[in-house]
């Protein structure tokens, strides 16, 4: 399934607030198709809180404006516990998750598959082997024909979460999608999504280990980010320059990385139309637009 390619913001940008639309939230759809933007990643990071009648007035609007929805699920998902009772409230957080995305009309689930799986490296590997198995265990109670589920590259370095574990992920959950937020993926290993040559590197394992239509129905989050050596420190705007001494085991930068540039360049020469989410701080939508408008230009 190869999509149509969309651009949007991961929650509530503050110039939405700001602009004449922002008094009510279920607004947040007209404005998104007043600037030109396709998609809204629906924050749900702290819990599954939305009651069923504003997620119907909420896919309501977004059919009207022609937005998509996609949510990200709570952060405290953790199915690589040790502890087999939170493995199971992760699991129940899964659920509640899906049963949302099938009111609001969602098809991608997005989530981190976190920590708490121990610290030495066997723990690590234990900790994966629980999470694939927590998925597997819950596909006869979900709808995975028409919602999927996208783990998510981690920022920390510490985090479940590396490429070859989301690859890893996906190779053995059969409802399970790759969610390539870059910007993680730079601040783990610190600097290297520095060049369009580097992104493309990535969709070019994404393909060999998992096959084209994997990689055509990979969702991506882009923005620049800054970090130490444990990995994601905070997220920046397109554009922002290095103002300190940044720890890189790649070439330096002026900008914070990555680039919108490089990232265009990438999905254009894989010849690829995916959903895309900025993160950018505090101007998800200027970030947005950034990126669609250098795709169309």
């Amino acid at each position: 399934m190869k999509n149509d390619i969309k651009f949007g913001v991961a929650g509530f940008p503050l110039n939405f607030f700001s602009s004449t639309f922002g008094k009510k939230r279920e607004n947040i759809f007209a404005w998104l198709e007043s600037i030109g933007l396709d998609i809204i990643e629906l924050q749900c990071t702290y819990g599954i809180r939305m009651k069923e009648e504003q997620a119907k007035l909420y896919r309501q609007l977004a059919k009207e404006h022609n937005i998509t929805i996609t949510i990200h699920a709570p952060y405290y998902i953790s199915l690589a516990s040790q502890s087999e009772s939170v493995v199971e409230r992760s699991k129940l957080e899964i659920k509640k998750a899906y049963y949302l995305a099938k009111v609001l009309g969602v098809k991608r689930i997005i989530f981190h598959p976190g920590a708490g799986y121990g610290k030495t490296l066997e723990d690590r590997k234990e900790g994966l082997k629980r999470l694939i198995n927590a998925l597997n265990s819950l596909k006869d109670e979900l709808d995975t024909e028409n919602i999927k589920l996208y783990p998510e590259i981690g920022g920390k370095v510490n985090q479940l979460g590396s490429l070859d574990e989301i690859i890893e992920i996906c190779k053995n959950v059969s409802y399970a999608r790759p969610c390539i937020d870059l910007a993680h993926l730079h601040a783990r290993e610190l600097g290297s999504m520095n060049s369009s040559e580097k992104i493309i590197a990535v969709l070019q394992k994404i393909e060999k280990e998992l096959g084209r239509n994997i990689l055509e129905e990979t969702h991506f989050h882009v923005y620049p980010v800054d970090y130490t050596e444990k990995g994601e420190k905070v997220h920046k705007a397109f554009g922002d320059k290095i103002d300190n001494e940044q720890l890189s085991l790649f070439e330096e930068n002026s900008e914070f990385m990555p680039k919108a540039e490089d990232y265009i360049s990438a999905i254009k020469k894989m010849n690829l139309t995916p959903i895309t989410i900025c993160e950018a701080h505090n101007t998800q939508d200027i970030g947005a637009k950034l990126m669609k408008n250098l795709y169309f230009k």
